[in-house]
Parts: structure tokens; sequence; C-alpha cells
């Protein structure tokens, strides 16, 4: 770490990934590393605690210490500013700071999104970032490997830690009287146990190294005990006075538990020095001693400590009264901290006391879990919010019944059931329109306004709607009603062809950030991105997207997130670049379902259009996805993929065809944007139009009317190669040739093969075409199934595939698939073979 200490004011910063197994000597490293740069760095060490539910931004917690402004914005829950003052601590100069988070493999929602958006900027700063995590504690499903693997590969460094050698040892044991093989043998090396062996015997560990701690334990006197049982049932230490309030004034003990190397005392904390060793101690506590510790931390630590802690006490004293009254705090504290997994994880704690509360309390529960629940993208929070409407019915709570009703129609909508949305919005708004003008009603039209732009209504009722919220949001003074009501309002004009009504959507995002509405903000960016799309402003999508994906990670909103990220797969594709556009939606496979519909439209239009196999299948999975949201956003660019399908392949469905045809009809009376330039295009392409719809693209409009050059000339200005030779190929011989010199750079081998097929019987005489090694990469392989091919060459099953990408083993099964496919081969070991046949792979040394 020196090295790269030294040298962050040439290359910036990095983030540092040190790995190795419990007890190798992780945290010692970073005593030392602290020591050693005392005089010329600035070097802040955050821990993350092994509670049942972690604190949200435990580590920043600590930094706080050190950091004073980081405490305001901790103690305020305004995440954004935390992260802003990690940035600038990191940027601080002459002397740089390493921020180093312990033990992340615990670490809490929030602080792996801090560190995914630290991580993204750290080359910006002068500083490091290090993270140390064990080995065996994180599997292909932790989260910390989602983060990791989105980190920039050029900004990472990793080290792992390896076991002592028999020399380590041997210095390690000293003068002792101790068999260094035997040692050696017993502790695997591992520094820990190392030194459990040395200061207990070998007698004392006849296995692990929990006989070794309980041990020493046991020599101490009976008030030292007490001390070490205290502290053993509070991960992360406790405090001094939280001790002395226990068990009184303990000096002499205290000294002793230090003496015997079992706690440490630093700025008023007692801790263990090693987590393994508070795990065996704790571990060796009867249930009612587990039961009577944590009640009597509980008591002592009073209701105004940190709600988190509360309730891990809580859980461990068996006190339900105490995890009834806490764990609801503590689940809205986390909501607040937009730490949204680990307040699932304090409602699941709740779900079988809730019978405990008030039904109105209960009520108000399970909208908040389902609100947490949504922002997973997790299915139980329909269940959750249909309880809660059931619990406001029978309270015969008008009010409170249509708040719910309301927040209840995102969440049917975006989990596919738009019938039920649909219900909620009307009934929300028929109880409250007959009373006094409120808020409530101002969100509930807001809400239908929201509704009719994912539903595609008629333009005319979401206007209204957007129109009658902003009334009633200006009369109540309801700022979170306007914001959603201008993003209503600015789409349905732009849609009617009013490019100047994005400033609504402009202004919509600028009260979301200066009100602090996080959802809301990036709500207001997915649809700033939208709309430049539907522009082909191809250059302020990307900045746009990039943004979203940005305060998206800054605030915790993993389904818009990934979505921004298929949308950014999207863009690339309409660039011409299709080998990263297929890496970036490969990577989005397994997100939520909006992300999932859009990459499966990037795979599906791709693998159409390179001929390849598997193409059909991933169709019909773009197919039910769109057809499961009922949204004509969804369901009209998957019309335009099926019906480019048809036209490359001459395949026809009926069935398929009549729903299609219904999907068009119901665009065209809804009127523009609907449908979409590109489903007319490809509807006509196929025979399938009669009349071109009011409101089509001309970059469309003039292919039909025979202007196809016309409308090249605009595909090449939107940067868009792939539109630019199908409109080429609809002019004379120089443009289809053209066009095919285009399809063919780009990989499109089935259109180009039709294209050729039709100038052939022009009379054309063409030469060859283009080889795959002459295209991007050979193989036409994309970077990471590059990569991939490396690794199956050394014969690297799939799990460590995964584990050295940092991606899911699902991910890699796509992966090695599009390799076998590319290559035609029915294995892995066939497209090795294939692949050094070629010329694609080195030979192996031998």
């Amino acid at each position: 770490m020196d090295s790269l200490l030294a040298g962050v004011d040439l290359s910036g910063g990095k983030v540092v990934l040190i790995r190795g197994e419990a007890g190798i000597g992780k945290s010692a490293l970073i005593r030392e590393f602290a020591e050693r740069h005392a005089r010329d760095a600035t070097v802040v060490v955050g821990f993350s605690d092994n509670l049942l539910t972690p604190q949200p931004l435990g580590p920043f917690w600590d930094f706080a210490h050190d950091e004073p402004s980081l405490v305001q914005p901790l103690q305020d829950g305004d995440r954004p500013a935390v992260l802003a003052g990690c940035l600038a601590v990191l940027s601080r100069s002459p002397r740089p700071t390493a921020l180093v988070i312990e033990d992340t493999h615990w670490a809490d929602e929030a602080t792996l999104d801090a560190i995914r958006y630290i991580g993204r900027r750290i080359a910006r700063t002068n500083g490091l970032l290090v993270l140390t995590y064990r080995d065996g504690a994180v599997d292909f499903d932790h989260p910390l490997r989602v983060v990791i693997g989105e980190l920039p590969p050029q900004n990472v460094a990793r080290m792992r830690l390896e076991s002592l050698s028999r020399a380590d040892v041997s210095v390690m044991v000293g003068e002792t009287d101790l068999d260094i093989d035997e040692v050696l043998t017993l502790t695997a090396g591992n520094p820990l146990f190392v030194n459990e062996v040395v200061a207990s015997g070998v007698d004392h560990l006849p296995s692990s190294v929990q006989d070794s701690v309980l041990a020493r334990a046991g020599s101490l006197s009976d008030e030292a005990r007490r001390i070490v049982d205290l502290v053993s049932v509070s991960p992360g230490g406790s405090e001094q006075e939280l001790v002395d309030g226990i068990l009184g004034p303990t000096p002499e003990p205290m000294a002793e538990c230090e003496r015997r190397g079992l706690l440490q005392v630093q700025d008023d904390t007692v801790s263990f020095r090693h987590e393994l060793t508070r795990r065996a101690i704790e571990s060796a506590l009867s249930a009612s001693d587990r039961r009577r510790l944590n009640g009597a931390v509980m008591a002592e630590l009073g209701d105004s400590a940190n709600p988190s802690r509360l309730v891990h006490h809580a859980r461990e004293a068996d006190d339900v009264a105490a995890i009834v009254a806490v764990t609801p705090l503590a689940a809205r504290a986390a909501m607040a901290s937009e730490s949204w997994r680990e307040a699932v994880e304090h409602f699941r704690v709740l779900e079988r006391h809730l019978a405990r509360l008030a039904e109105s309390d209960q009520a108000s529960v399970l909208e908040d879990w389902s609100r947490a629940e949504s922002y997973l993208s997790n299915v139980e929070a329909v269940d959750l919010v249909a309880r809660a409407i059931d619990l406001r019915r029978s309270l015969a709570d008008d009010r409170e019944l249509a708040r719910t009703l309301t927040f209840a129609v995102r969440v049917y909508q975006v989990e596919g059931r738009p019938d039920e949305a649909l219900a909620c919005a009307n009934e929300a708004i028929s109880i409250l329109e007959p009373k006094p003008s409120s808020r409530e009603l101002a969100f509930a039209l807001s809400q239908r306004a929201w509704l009719a732009l994912m539903r595609s209504d008629d333009d005319k009722l979401g206007l209204e709607l957007a129109d009658r919220a902003l009334a009633v949001a200006s009369e109540t003074n309801d700022e979170l009603s306007t914001i959603y009501a201008l993003v209503a309002k600015g789409s349905f004009e732009c849609g009617r062809g009013d490019r100047g009504a994005i400033a609504l959507v402009e202004e919509s995002h600028r009260l979301a950030q200066e009100g602090g509405y996080r959802f809301e903000e990036v709500y207001a960016l997915v649809n700033l991105t939208g709309l430049a799309g539907d522009r082909r402003d191809i250059r302020r999508a990307a900045d746009l997207a990039q943004r979203t994906r940005d305060a998206a990670a800054r605030c915790e909103i993993r389904s818009l997130e990934t979505y921004a990220q298929a949308v950014q797969a999207e863009l690339l594709l309409w660039r011409g670049d299709w080998a990263a556009a297929e890496d970036a939606a490969t990577e989005v496979t397994d997100s939520s379902v909006h992300g999932q519909t859009v990459a499966a439209r990037i795979l599906g239009t791709m693998q159409v259009r390179q001929a390849r196999p598997q193409a059909g299948t991933m169709l019909d999975l773009m197919w039910t996805l769109a057809e499961t949201s009922g949204e004509l956003q969804n369901l009209d660019p998957a019309g335009a993929a099926l019906a480019e399908h048809m036209w490359l392949t001459g395949e026809r469905h009926e069935n398929l065809t009549a729903k299609l045809r219904e999907i068009f009809d119901q665009g065209t009376r809804i009127g523009p944007p609907w449908p979409s330039g590109a489903f007319v295009f490809w509807w006509w392409k196929i025979g399938e139009l009669s009349d071109v719809p009011e409101g089509v693209p001309d970059e469309y409009r003039l292919i039909i009317e025979g202007e196809p050059l016309a409308a090249a000339e605009m595909w090449s200005k939107f940067g868009c190669p792939y539109e630019r030779a199908i409109a080429l190929s609809h002019g004379k011989q120089d443009a289809q040739l053209e066009a095919l010199e285009i399809l063919e750079t780009l990989g499109a081998t089935a259109v180009a093969a039709k294209l050729r097929q039709s100038l052939r019987g022009q009379g054309v005489r063409l030469a060859r075409g283009k080889g795959r090694k002459t295209r991007s990469h050979a193989g036409g392989l994309t970077e990471r199934q590059a990569e991939v091919l490396q690794l199956l060459a050394e014969g690297v099953t799939n799990t460590d595939i995964a584990d050295r990408l940092f991606v899911s083993p699902r991910t890699v099964e796509h992966h090695v698939s599009a390799v076998m496919t590319k290559l035609d081969a029915a294995s892995r070991e066939e497209a090795v073979s294939r692949a050094l046949d070629d010329g694609l792979l080195a030979p192996p040394d031998h």
C-alpha cells in the first residue's frame, strides 16, 4: 500500500481491496500502515460490525470521530452530503488520506452503495479507499461482490494476505519451548491462531481457536470474566461508561483483561482485539446468561440509543415487548437513511409480532414495509400493500385509506398489475374529491397522471389530470405532487411535439433535487433520459443515463440504477458499439423487471441481426416481460423488434401478428408518440402498413415516402450507423453498396446477407463479405467474452470465473453460452479447440 499511497498525486486515488481468511492479519496490516504514515498521511478507520441487522452507514459514524465535517450530515440522514464530504476528505492536499473500512463483508447496504459511489470517482481524488474483507464470507450472492465488480478495474488494487511461512512462525514462537512444526500444523500459519498458541500453549488448542480463547478466559478473576462476558454481547465493542454502569467501576479487572490480551481500551471504548475472540467468548455463554446480559445492555443504553443497536440486543434478549417497541423505529431510521435492505430485515423480524400493535399501527408498518420492498423491486410489496389496504378499510378512515390506495398505485403498476393500479387511483380520487382540497388529493391526481403516462392513455386525459394535480398542489403548497405532475405534463406535451415542454421535466428534477426527494430526483432523470433518446440526441441521453446511474447509486435505488445501465446498453447499440452493448446488456439480465425488458430487447435485436440461433428465445423473453408490464412503452418497441425479426427471417405467426396489430392500432388511436417510428417502419417492411400515421419521425417517414438518402443523412447526424445503413439500402445501387459496407463492419450478418441477395438479383457482382477476423474482435467476441474464453482455455470453472470477474455465476453462464454460439461449438472444450485452430488463442506452453 505504501507505493499506492505515494502514487496518488500522479495517477489519482485507488480502491484497495485486502482479502484473506479470518485472523490472517488484515487489521494488523492496517494498524502498521497507519503508524508508518502518521506524519505524511491521514488514515481514518471505520468498522462494519456483525450486528443481526447492521447499522446504516456504520463505518462512516466511526469516520466522523476523526472527521467532524461528517457529523452533521450523518445526524441529518443526508447521505448525499456524507458522500460529498468523504470525497472532499479524500481530495485534500498536501497530505493524502486513506479511508479504511474494516470487515466490509459485514457492511450494511448504505455503506456498500457509498463504496460504489466513491469508488467510481476515486480517480479524481488523491486518496485511498481501503476495504478489508474475508475470503470465505463473500460468496457469489454476497452484495459486496456486485459492488466490487462495478468499480473501474484500472482504479482497483488487490491484495491477498497469505498464511505465515515456517520462518515467520519461528520468529513468533521465539524463545518458547513450543515445537515450530507442531504449531504450524495446528494453526496452518494463521497469525491469530499462532498468537493464541504462543499465549496459551499447544495443550490448550485441541482443534480450534475457541478452545484457546476460553482457556485464557478461564484463568481470569471472577470480576474480569464478568467484564469479558458483558463486552462479548456487543459486536464492535462497548462504551466504558456502559460497562461501568452495569458492573460498577472496574479499573483493576479491566487492566487484567488487557494484560491477558483479550480486551483493548481505546477512546473510552472497550472491545476485543479480534472479532473471533469475541465470538468465542459469546458462544460459551449459556442461553440465560446471553439473554440477561443483552437485557442489561439494552436497559443501560436507554431509548435514545441507536435503534439498530437496540433491536440487536432486544432480539438477543428475546424481549418481545422491546422488539415490538424498537423495531419500527429502527426500520424507519434505516428508510430515512435510504438503507432499504436493512429496513426490510427489521420489518421481517417484526412480522410475527405484528398482532401486538394497534391495527392503525399495523397498517402503517405494512405500508412502510411495502415501500421498502418496492425500492428493492421485491414482489412481496404487492401482498403487503394489499394487507395494508384491507386494514385501512376495516378502520373506516377514508383519508388514510385514500393515502394508502395512492401509494399502492405505483406498487401495482411496477409489478405488472395495471388493472389494480388503475382501480386504486380512481378509488382514492373518488374518496378525496368531495372533501376540501388537500395534499392527499393532489398526490392522488399526480399518481393518476403518472399512471396515464405509463399506460399511454389519451394524452388529453393525461394532461387534464396533470393540470388538476398542479392546481391542487399549488393551492395546498404540495411540492411532491408538483414534481410528479410536472413530469407527466412535460412528457405528454413533448410527445405531442412541443419540445420546449422538456423544461417542465427539468423543473421537476430541480425541485426534487433541492427538496431532498431522492427517488423523485432519479425518476425525473430517467424521464429526461428517455426524452433525449426519443429525439435521438444520443450524446445528451448518454450523459443523462450516466447521471441517472450515479444518482440512483447515491440514493440506493437499485432498480432504477440497473434500468439506467440497460438504457446505456441501448444507446451503445444505436451508436454501433455492439460489442460493448452486448456486454452491458448481459450484465443486467438478472436485474429489475424493467431493466430485464430493455436488456432482452437489446440482446434479442442484436442476435436477430447477427443470425444467432438463440435470438428467438431472447425475443420470447422480451415479449413475455413486455406483455406482463402491459405498458405501451414496453410493448411498442417489443413490437418493432419482432417485426424486424419477421422481415429478416420470413417467419410469420398469425397469433403474434394479430397481437402486434392490436398494439399498433392502440398506438394509432392514442396518437403521437405512438406508434413509434421504429414500429411503423418495420410494420411497413413486413407489408402490414396501410396508411402512415400522423407524427411519425422524419427519419422513418422519409424512407417510406421514397426519400431514403435524406433519411440516411438524418441518421448520420444522430450517429446511428445501423439505421443509416437500413435507410441507404432503400436507395440506388451505390447507396446499397455503402449500406452493405456498414452492415458488414457492424457484424449484422443476417441483414448483410439479405442485402447481398437483393444486389445479386440486380446483377451486381460482389466480392466476398468480411470475415470474422476483420471485425472489431477476432471471432466476433466482445471484450468480456474474450476474457471468458481465455479463462475457459485455462480450465477455469464457471464458479471460479465468476469469482475472478466479480459477477454472478448466472451471468457467466450467459457469457459462456455466447462464446460457444459465436464459435459454433457444442461444448466449452470445443469452443477452446476452435479458438486455438482459428488463432484466437495462443497455444498453451509445453
